[in-house]
C-alpha cells in the first residue's frame, strides 16, 4: 500500500509522552504506531485497516491466536463442521499465519489451561460460564424474564449439558471422525486432549516451534482475558520482549479475544483485531459490536489478507 507521508514536523501526536506516542498525518489520515521508530526501521509496515492506514513495527508486534482449541472448535465434541470459528482457523492457516511469520511478526498461542489449584479457586460467575443453569419454563414465563418466547429479547443459548459440564469436569471419551476415539479430558485443563489446538493449527504450531528465529510461543491463561491481573503469564512475555503493537485472532470474538482486547487497551497496547481471523457463536449483532468499537474506540480491524499485502 502505498501512502505519502509528510515531514515529521507536520505530523501530529497522539499521546503526550514523546517516547510513547503515535503521529497522525492529517493528509493522509495514516497513523504511525511505531513511536517514531519507523525512520530507522525499513521492515516498518503500513497496514490497511477499516478506518486509517497505520504503519506498525513487525519486531515490536505479536499476533495473538486465542483459544483454537479442541473444546471450543471440535466436531466431536458437537461444534458445527462448517462453524465460523473453523472457518477463522483456514484464514490463519493460510494467510494470518504465513503473512505473519513472513513479516516477522511473532506467533504467540494463547490457550485455556488450567491447574486444579486454579480450579479450586475459580470465582462462580467463571463456573456458570461453562456450566447448564437452566430456568425452570413455568418460572420463565411468568416473569418474563430470559423467556426465550419473548420476542423483544435475544434468544437464550442452548449450551449442551454433556459439553458445558464445569471448568475441571471430566468430558470422558469422544468419537472421533475417523472411527476412532479419545479421551477428551477434564474441561480445559493444561494438557487435555480438549485443550488442545484444533488439528488444523496444531501442525502449524509445532512447526513454529522449530523455527530457528522467531518461535512460536504457548501462553496458558486461566480467566477468559489472559491479561486480566495486574500480572498475568501473557503480560509478563510481552513486557519481557518489549512487545507495543498487538493483532487478536481466535474464538471468541466476543468473549476471550474481546476481553483480552480490551484488557491490553486499558493497558496501553495497541489492539488490532484481524475480523477474519476471529469468530464467535454468538448471534452476528456481536460481532458487529466488536468490531465497531474496535474500530472506532479500542485500536483498529483489519484482515489477514491485508496483513499480506501490507
Amino acid at each position: 500500500m502505498t501512502v505519502t507521508v509528510t515531514k515529521t514536523e507536520e505530523l501530529s501526536p497522539i499521546g503526550n509522552d514523546p517516547s510513547n506516542s503515535w503521529l497522525y498525518n492529517p493528509a493522509t489520515g495514516l497513523i504511525d504506531l511505531t513511536r517514531r521508530d519507523s525512520a530507522s526501521d525499513p521492515t516498518a509496515l503500513i497496514l490497511r485497516t477499516t478506518t486509517h492506514p497505520i504503519r506498525i513495527k513487525p519486531s515490536k508486534t505479536a499476533f495473538i491466536i486465542i483459544d483454537m482449541q479442541n473444546f471450543f472448535l471440535s466436531p466431536a465434541l458437537g461444534r458445527p463442521a462448517s462453524s465460523a470459528g473453523l472457518a477463522a482457523a483456514d484464514a490463519l492457516l493460510t494467510t494470518g499465519i504465513p503473512a505473519a511469520r513472513d513479516k516477522g511478526i511473532r506467533i504467540v498461542w494463547v490457550n485455556w489451561g488450567l491447574t486444579d489449584e486454579e480450579v479450586a479457586s475459580m470465582p462462580p460467575s467463571m463456573m456458570k460460564a461453562f456450566g447448564v443453569y437452566g430456568v425452570p419454563a413455568t418460572i420463565s414465563s411468568s416473569n418474563g424474564d430470559g423467556d426465550d418466547t419473548n420476542s423483544n429479547l435475544p434468544k437464550r443459548k442452548k449450551k449442551a449439558p454433556t459439553l458445558y459440564k464445569g471448568l475441571g469436569a471430566d468430558l470422558g471419551p469422544v468419537e472421533l471422525g475417523d472411527g476412532t476415539s479419545v479421551e477428551a479430558g477434564r474441561v480445559l485443563m493444561r494438557d487435555t486432549w480438549n485443550a488442545a489446538l484444533c488439528p488444523l493449527l496444531d501442525d502449524e504450531y509445532r512447526k513454529g516451534l522449530q523455527r530457528s528465529s522467531l518461535p512460536d510461543v504457548w501462553i496458558h491463561k486461566n480467566r477468559m482475558s489472559a491479561l486480566w491481573g495486574q500480572k498475568t503469564d501473557l503480560q509478563d512475555f510481552l513486557d519481557k520482549e518489549g512487545f507495543t503493537t498487538l493483532l487478536f485472532a481466535g474464538v471468541n470474538t466476543d468473549q476471550c479475544v474481546g476481553g483480552t482486547l480490551t484488557d491490553a487497551f486499558s493497558k496501553g497496547f495497541d489492539c488490532i483485531l484481524l475480523k477474519d481471523a476471529a469468530a464467535t457463536t454468538s448471534p452476528q449483532f456481536a460481532t458487529d459490536s466488536w468490531e465497531w468499537n474496535c474500530a472506532n474506540t479500542y485500536g483498529f480491524v483489519t484482515s489477514c489478507s491485508a496483513l499480506r499485502g501490507g
